[in-house]
């Protein structure tokens, strides 16, 4: 009898262990998406024509270059997409590639990329990449997979906001590179409460964000609207991840009168962020081969990181100048 209780114990614990960690669920209620200029409320398949437009193709998967929704997980995914129309309406999202709005709860979308992805408009250019916005709770942003996703637009990139409670925006894995012509890079803002934080989290993957304009920084992280907020802000790397963000104003800003904390999450692997031209190592690294340092940048290794590279040679074959 011991020993069949024993296995019946063994059992249940290597069926819990082969569970996953995390689960999707739905869209929180009374949120709304959009993408292209169109609703997306249910599972289905999209695609974008030469022109930007968003075209239903129902629950058949298109040969390539499209858009799916999945409702039971609120999970997009592009694959291969080019999205090049914003949102017209009088919503406070209006102006916006890929929109969330929820003004009653939280609002929240997970973001799957497959392949090479793109937000932009060559001709007259989108005023807002990706915008997430909730005027009743959190507001969160999960870009993941394999893929890359390069935004182009007139203001900015990518907005997260949650007016009355956290803001975050996550990366795992993917490549994202937002260019902003007249705006901040991205803007990731909670609401005023000294217990909200506004968070950017990359692991394993990159994060480049550029403000082109004067008086603009390429990252933003804000708590509330006023000029100094109780909240405090958090950059999260690990996984070898790197984050690079330049502007006028600043690499990486913040209206916190505690500053912005960088960490490794308690992850095994740590990565680079570069604010402006000074790049900082946190946690253990390993160099990517993708990685270059330009010579007029400088990377210094924090207190208790450490960088490990496959060589001297490697370093000065991207004309490194490093505080090594």
């Amino acid at each position: 009898m011991k020993k069949t209780i024993l296995s019946l114990f063994c059992v249940l614990a290597l069926c819990l262990g082969l569970l996953p960690t995390t689960a999707l669920a739905a869209a929180p209620s009374g949120q709304e998406l959009y993408v292209g200029g169109v609703q997306i409320s249910s599972t289905g398949y999209w695609t974008t024509g030469d022109d930007g437009t968003v075209t239903s193709a129902g629950a058949t998967q298109p040969g390539d270059s499209y858009i799916h929704y999945d409702a039971d997980t609120n999970t997009l995914t592009l694959h291969n997409a080019t999205i090049q129309k914003e949102l017209h309406s009088d919503l406070f999202i209006s102006g916006s590639a890929i929109g969330v709005i929820n003004q009653s709860g939280d609002a929240e979308l997970n973001i799957q990329l497959e392949g090479s992805n793109k937000i932009e408009e060559v001709t007259q250019g989108l005023s807002m990449g990706i915008y997430v916005y909730s005027s009743g709770g959190g507001a969160a942003l999960n870009i993941k997979g394999n893929g890359t996703l390069v935004l182009n637009s007139n203001y900015e990139t990518i907005q997260v906001i949650g007016s009355n409670g956290n803001a975050a925006l996550s990366i795992e894995n993917a490549k994202v590179t937002a260019t902003s012509s007249y705006g901040f890079g991205l803007t990731v803002q909670s609401g005023s409460s000294e217990t909200s934080s506004a968070s950017l989290t990359v692991d394993g993957g990159s994060l480049t964000a550029t403000a082109q304009s004067s008086n603009v920084s390429g990252i933003r992280l804000r708590s509330g609207t006023g000029e100094t907020g109780d909240g405090t802000p958090t950059v999260t790397v690990s996984n070898n991840a790197s984050v690079r963000a330049n502007g006028s104003a600043g690499g990486i800003t913040s209206n916190s009168s505690t500053g912005i904390q960088y960490e490794t999450g308690g992850n095994a692997t740590g990565g680079i962020v570069f604010d402006g031209k000074n790049g900082t190592v946190y946690g253990t690294v390993e160099l990517q081969d993708d990685l270059e340092i330009g010579k007029d940048e400088s990377l210094t290794i924090g207190k208790g990181a450490s960088l490990t590279a496959v060589s001297y040679t490697h370093l000065r074959a991207h004309e490194t100048a490093a505080n090594l």
